[in-house]
């Protein structure tokens, strides 16, 4: 809270001093032309406050990908801006705020792109986050399915090793979009999720564990060949 209370404080400081200085030093400057002015450079001081007190805050990193056009298309704007206020400072009020309303065209369809960029990087995380997601859950399945084994004396030793070995290679299981691999990633968090039922009763499911277990391994073969498209 203090930290934005300072914000704001500096902010309306840089602003007092902007009037301050055009209203002192304003010469023979027309009052239209005046005032212009002092609009359009406090748009550029709320721009570069937008900027530096007020980053985007939420849980992706989608500013990092748009920072680059917000910050491009600032620069631009100010600097443009300066320079038609200086170069056209004696020119017709009519022709200067013809000039920089284009410019601030420019920057409503530069702010307009930025936004886009925003959204598409958030719709980027949002996916590849989706797709850890359900790799990492087939794993974790897999992973309780060992832990559970290893707590019954009466699992053989060569069920765990085969348990073992499947959590073992699905480590590397690539994150994907592609809806075989989907659909096998949910056939094995089903298949272990069975088995995981099966072991309480070992010596009456045994046939049926291993046959799950190999069914499993064949299933897993394939969706490492099954990749993102």
């Amino acid at each position: 809270m203090t930290r934005k209370i300072l914000s704001i404080l500096a902010v309306i400081l840089c602003e007092a001093i902007i009037i301050a200085a055009f209203i002192i030093y304003r010469g023979a400057t027309p009052t239209d032309v005046l005032i212009l002015d002092i609009v359009l450079c406090s748009i550029i001081l709320g721009l570069v406050s937008v900027d530096l007190f007020m980053p985007w805050n939420d849980k992706h990193t989608s500013n990092l990908g748009s920072m680059g056009v917000r910050w491009t298309i600032t620069s631009i704007y100010a600097l443009a801006t300066i320079a038609i206020m200086i170069w056209l400072h004696d020119s017709p009020f009519k022709l200067q705020i013809l000039v920089q309303g284009a410019l601030l065209i420019f920057l409503l369809l530069g702010l307009a792109a930025m936004l886009r960029t925003r959204e598409q990087v958030v719709r980027v995380h949002e996916a590849e986050g989706q797709k850890l997601a359900h790799r990492d859950d087939v794993k974790k399945v897999w992973r309780d399915l060992l832990e559970k084994m290893n707590m019954q004396s009466d699992i053989p030793a060569e069920v765990r090793e085969k348990t073992e070995k499947l959590v073992q290679e699905m480590r590397y299981l690539s994150p994907t979009n592609n809806p075989e691999a989907l659909e096998t990633d949910q056939k094995l968090a089903e298949g272990a999720q069975a088995i995981g039922r099966m072991v309480g009763d070992y010596r009456m499911n045994n046939d049926l564990i291993e046959q799950k277990l190999s069914q499993c391994e064949r299933m897993l073969q394939r969706r490492r060949t099954q990749y993102s498209n």
